[in-house]
């Protein structure tokens, strides 16, 4: 009701004009509410993930640390022993003994080789993980990888005191992808499983086509891994408690962190299955290829 057409005296008037002002006022209110309650949400959920954000970068910082830490402890001892023998030589403690200086020389460059080696795998890593390096792929079959594999492999084995089981296929497929990193992965498990055998122990290599892909499974009846530290076997350094250097067995703990990013490069799978005493069984496939040949 308009406020020219309403009598100072008429309350009713007045009453439903409150009344409006009252329902606008509610509304506006409820309105009001709403927006705050929303914003509190908003809020509540921003400080959520905050706070994750926040956790994440703490860790990934941590992991920063730790990565630079086993970094700098895996190249001091090797490059300190390589400073030492030079340090033998050069000072004369050995002048007339060249058997010896051949011996210390010898040592030194094994560790050099290493020092190599660990380089070589943390740029291969940086370039798996960044993408930084597009891979060189081809179309290949993948039973021309276990040519010289299998060779190698059962020179180390019979080092080792370890027996190999191949089951190859003859029908192995063809894979699209780089044929060095592939046989790397392959030789790294089927190492693994030697290395972690025991003596006179059985490894078990089958590899076979199936459903699209070509997979390699491998099995041995070693020291296994606990179960607790099995979903940290592929991140970098990580070693078990039951494979570290007391039991005189080699390695950095890169391997596997390595075979996870050529697998996931070239669009693969893996799993390891393990029990503590029993043994382990690894299982990697890559895709057959599905090039179409010109």
């Amino acid at each position: 009701m308009e406020t020219e057409s309403c009598k100072i005296k008429d309350f009713k008037c007045h009453k439903k004009r409150i009344q409006g002002w009252h329902n606008k006022f509610e509304s506006s209110i409820s309105s009001l509410i709403e927006t705050l309650k929303d914003l509190k949400d908003s809020s509540i959920e921003a400080k959520k993930e905050c706070s994750e954000h926040y956790a994440r970068t703490v860790e990934l910082t941590k992991a920063k640390t730790r990565f630079t830490f086993e970094v700098s402890h895996e190249l001091k001892a090797p490059l300190a022993s390589v400073y030492n023998i030079i340090n033998v030589i050069l000072d004369g403690y050995l002048d007339g003994d060249i058997k010896k200086q051949k011996e210390f020389l010898d040592r030194a460059r094994v560790r050099i080789k290493n020092i190599t080696k660990l380089l070589d795998d943390l740029l291969m890593l940086s370039h798996l993980e960044e993408r930084t390096k597009e891979l060189e792929k081809e179309e290949f079959n993948i039973g021309e990888v276990f040519s010289s594999l299998i060779e190698e492999m059962n020179e180390y084995a019979e080092k080792s005191n370890v027996k190999i089981n191949w089951n190859l296929s003859e029908n192995c497929p063809h894979i699209y992808g780089n044929s060095e990193l592939i046989r790397r992965v392959f030789a790294n498990i089927i190492h693994n499983a030697i290395k972690y055998s025991n003596p006179r122990g059985l490894v078990e290599v089958t590899g076979k086509k199936e459903n699209g892909s070509f997979l390699l499974r491998v099995k041995d009846r070693g020291i296994g891994i606990k179960k607790k530290e099995l979903p940290k076997i592929f991140n970098i350094f990580f070693r078990g408690e039951n494979a570290r250097p007391n039991q005189k067995k080699e390695g950095m703990g890169l391997g596997l962190s390595l075979v996870k990013r050529i697998v996931d490069a070239h669009e693969g799978y893996i799993n390891i299955k393990s029990q503590l005493h029993k043994g382990t069984t690894a299982e990697v496939s890559f895709p057959e290829s599905q090039k179409k040949e010109k």
